[in-house]
């Protein structure tokens, strides 16, 4: 069985790794995106002071005037800290790989920005579509979905691989599993390398392998959850009850939505999308381990301001909250800025794997290629030993 996994580890690291390797670096690139962004974009987030912030009305007006057309916005995102615009988004225009987002000041109303989702010249969600489709839309994020559960066969075949030999001694061998060699033997030091850094990240690649899985494999994934816990269907999203009459503000709307979520904060506004459709609004309700998530949602009716529905996260069944945890965990973002670091080191982790394990396939491949070279010219002597771990 040990050798079985060993050749699959093996053959499919070296056929699979480098884009496992692509997909963990752009990873770790997005653990910090809208940081990066805003280094990237500086325009972005220089607006003048003010002592009244602009209303979201004001916000999602000035967007729209902005957009050649005047669509109208499908939804706000409110700025993710203080100094940070807030980003109005409108319908993906023909021929575009995604929506329209516009920059605005929060205290003004200024436009700052009119980008393209996944364009480059909107580089962090052109490297999140890299990340997320390997840029080959539906098929491409197929891929990545099977590469995730691939990352989840490398972990559990590394395991394996990795747990000490019975016959070494106790103490010894599992001080040597932990270890690496500095003994000067290059082979040996990447090998160590290979095998310790493996088995130190192994909870945080299947963590991030698995809600990965479950971001591209939403369906399938509930249902294995829903076989083991509690998970209650998804809510049907309500509509107004009526649909004639005068639409409330968006201000009005957030202004309710806040009293269903005290201590909470608002984080997406989804606009009604005709007449018959209801606000939708998200917050990071108080207890929500995560800060730049919104997983607590309220719906509310376009012209009366009833509340239609609300759900607090933190009163979910353990399954449906499972399923919620999933992209906070992905990013880093539910264990605070300290996960987000341990995600983004766990983003480097296959590429560093790949590399390593790609240096000793071929340097053992190469040894042995010698051994044969000088067997065919010269006898070797008895005994003569070949420069190769006995684990590899």
């Amino acid at each position: 069985m040990r050798k079985t996994f060993f050749i699959l580890h093996k053959y499919a690291g070296l056929t699979l790794g480098l884009l496992l390797a692509l997909i963990g670096l752009t990873g770790s690139l997005l653990v910090f995106d809208h940081v990066l962004d805003e280094q990237l974009a500086p325009h972005t987030v220089r607006f003048n002071p003010s002592n009244q912030p602009a209303s979201y009305a004001e916000i999602l007006s000035a967007a729209q005037a902005a957009v050649p057309g005047n669509p109208a916005p499908t939804r706000l995102m409110t700025q993710r800290q203080a100094g940070s615009p807030h980003v109005v988004r409108f319908p993906t225009p023909e021929g575009a790989p995604g929506p329209l987002e516009v920059s605005v000041s929060p205290t003004d109303a200024e436009v700052l920005a009119i980008r393209t989702w996944g364009t480059s010249d909107y580089t962090m969600t052109w490297l999140y579509r890299l990340h997320y489709t390997l840029l080959a839309g539906k098929n491409g994020k197929i891929v990545v979905g099977f590469m995730g559960l691939l990352l989840m066969l490398f972990c559990i075949t590394g395991a394996v691989l990795w747990w000490p030999k019975a016959l070494r001694a106790g103490k010894d061998r599992w001080k040597r599993a932990f270890s690496i060699s500095r003994s000067g033997n290059r082979f040996r030091f990447y090998f160590d390398i290979h095998k310790v850094i493996g088995i130190y990240f192994l909870p945080l690649l299947l963590m991030v392998s698995f809600s990965g899985v479950a971001l591209v494999f939403p369906v399938q994934v509930e249902a294995v959850i829903g076989s083991v816990f509690k998970l209650d269907p998804l809510p049907t999203l309500p509509g107004s009850h009526a649909d004639t009459g005068t639409p409330i503000s968006p201000d009005q709307a957030v202004a309710i939505g806040e009293r269903m979520f005290p201590g909470g904060t608002l984080k997406r506004i989804y606009l009604p999308r005709d007449n018959k459709d209801s606000y939708g609004l998200t917050f990071r309700a108080a207890g929500e381990a995560w800060s730049n998530y919104g997983a607590s949602i309220v719906r509310i009716d376009q012209y009366s301001g009833e509340v239609l529905m609300s759900q607090d996260v933190t009163e979910i069944p353990l399954g449906n909250k499972i399923l919620r945890w999933q992209f906070p965990l992905h990013n880093g973002d539910a264990l605070g800025i300290v996960g987000r670091w341990l995600v983004l080191l766990t983003g480097l982790t296959p590429a560093l794997l790949f590399g390593t394990g790609t240096y000793l396939w071929w340097q053992k491949r190469r040894l042995r290629h010698g051994a044969k070279t000088r067997t065919a010219n010269k006898p070797a002597k008895p005994g003569a030993p070949v420069n190769i771990p006995a684990e590899v």
